[in-house]
């Protein structure tokens, strides 16, 4: 009876070690898990600010070009703006001209101020493709349809403008006489409408609205 007390009792304490054993490896397994953990969490934490504020950097830094971009590009477009207005006002002043109904002594002549307006209207139009980017395309569209409206108005009047008036028929005088006041009623008219127009849509672009 003695041995098998003997071997029970080995036994049995071998089981409470190990039980013992047990515990404790679980209960330090679970300190380093813990521990293992919380040291993850602080370095992705670590990690997660110093990623967030690279992006706040980046979109700041982003930000900053933008303005930079827009505050150049208002600029540009103020720029063009204001030749474009120059190009028209002068454009206008030259058809007002050509088409006038009054001629004073020592002014040029209708071929003159034909070829003139002519070279204003080529101003214009060249100005304007250049830079109608620039533009909105609704805007773009308003200065084409009256450019194009004056363009018309001029060359239907500067084809009588290069005859002496003597020298033309009836017939053709009549139509002479038809031009020259559709053209004239045109840029006394109907341009300064669309023109104050135009110079509102300017404003607006420029901000400079009342």
């Amino acid at each position: 009876m003695e041995t098998w007390q003997t071997i029970l009792l080995a036994i049995g304490g071998n089981t409470a070690v190990l039980a013992v054993l047990g515990f404790l490896g679980k209960s330090l397994l679970e300190k380093l898990v813990a521990r293992d953990t919380k040291r993850f969490e602080s370095d992705l934490k670590a990690k997660s600010d110093a990623a967030i504020e690279h992006l706040k950097g980046e979109l700041q830094l982003k930000a900053v070009e933008h303005k930079e971009r827009f505050s150049r590009l208002h600029e540009k477009r103020a720029t063009v703006i204001a030749e474009l207005y120059g190009c028209l006002v002068e454009m206008l002043s030259e058809a007002e001209s050509f088409f006038s109904l009054v001629e004073w002594e020592g002014e040029s002549n209708k071929a003159e101020k034909h070829r003139v307006a002519m070279s204003k209207l080529v101003e214009f139009f060249r100005f304007f493709d250049k830079n109608r980017i620039y533009l909105p395309e609704e805007l773009c569209e308003s200065l084409e349809n009256l450019a194009m409206k004056v363009h018309s108005h001029i060359i239907s009047f500067g084809v009588y403008a290069r005859y002496r008036e003597e020298g033309l028929n009836d017939h053709i005088r009549e139509n002479k006489e038809k031009a020259w006041n559709a053209g004239w009623d045109a840029i006394k008219n109907e341009a300064p409408k669309a023109r104050k127009l135009l110079e509102e849509r300017f404003r607006d672009l420029l901000g400079a609205s009342a």
